[in-house]
């Protein structure tokens, strides 16, 4: 029952249902090896030629499908300076193995431990997480270990609490209401939440944002982590539905601002070659109905 339950954080998707040259990017595809030989894959997007370097931005994105279906909510960072990596967690696109908590902080951790290293890494480190990426991401960051591994943090719908989110999503469906008394305390620990460890983020500039319209992580969790974490901190209210503020121009000029005012935005005197420009807004084409994983992108998205 509890391992049946864990479904309940994650639904990934094998199949892409694009590659990043579909929107005009270059990219890398990126293959991060565990120690006991686990292959995460993730792809490395470039900052524009056209356009002074200013930093790097770590994706983590949100529990449903894989980086190709969220890549949207990333591909305008590129023609802003800035180089991303979207890494896939285990069990998503190509990345091995089957996603669980804890399990994929330790995915998270190898992508941060690579980006640290990495001399393709440029300028400030931004680690920018939505919704179930914005709780791991807070989760890890707070650790000891990684104190000043990010320059700047950005969290869209994150949630606060890892049981507190279960107990939310459960109370929605009369098929399981009844049901979470024996699910709940098989969640992470407390410990584990991101209300718990966001403090840990400081000193590093924190920005969260969340929608008073989302439908699946309620207002609140946005408001507990705000309180829960140290300064420099600010809180962004956003409108309409979850996880997809980040396709609205002046969300992304928000984010910018905030790189800005944050010392996250190097100036790069040296522009590169031009290179194709990223169109103004997603396209993205419609899944395969005929796809054995046609149901993977069902259930509860965060």
């Amino acid at each position: 029952m509890l391992a049946g339950c864990s479904k309940l954080f994650f639904y990934p998707m094998t199949p892409w249902v694009q590659n990043p040259e579909n929107q005009g990017l270059k990219y890398e595809d990126i293959v991060l090896i565990h120690p006991r030989g686990l292959r995460i894959h993730g792809w490395w997007l470039p900052a524009a030629r056209d356009v002074p370097v200013k930093g790097t931005v770590y994706y983590l994105h949100g529990n449903a499908q894989n980086i190709s279906t969220h890549l949207a909510n990333v591909q305008w960072l590129p023609g802003r300076g800035y180089n991303v990596f979207l890494l896939d967690y285990r069990g998503y696109g190509l990345s091995e193995g089957k996603p669980r908590l804890p399990d994929t902080y330790a995915d998270v951790q190898l992508g941060l431990d690579w980006l640290r290293t990495a001399r393709r890494t440029e300028g400030p480190l931004v680690v920018f997480g939505q919704s179930l990426g914005g709780a791991m991401a807070a989760t890890v960051l707070g650790e000891e270990q990684n104190a000043g591994a990010a320059d700047c943090v950005v969290l869209e719908a994150a949630f606060a609490s890892y049981r507190d989110i279960t107990n939310d999503i459960m109370k929605t469906s009369w098929l399981l209401w009844p049901l979470r008394w024996m699910v709940v305390p098989g969640m992470p620990q407390r410990e584990q939440d991101p209300e718990q460890r966001i403090a840990g983020i400081s000193p590093a500039p924190l920005m969260i944002m969340h929608s008073d319209e989302d439908e699946v992580v309620p207002y609140a969790h946005g408001e507990r982590l705000y309180a829960a974490a140290q300064a420099p901190k600010v809180f962004q209210p956003l409108h309409g539905s979850h996880g997809q503020s980040t396709r609205d121009p002046a969300v992304q000029q928000r984010i910018i601002d905030f790189l800005n005012e944050n010392s996250c935005a190097a100036k790069a005197p040296a522009v590169r070659d031009p290179e194709p420009a990223t169109p103004s807004s997603p396209v993205l084409p419609p899944l395969d109905p005929a796809s054995p994983n046609k149901g993977a992108e069902r259930g509860y998205t965060f």
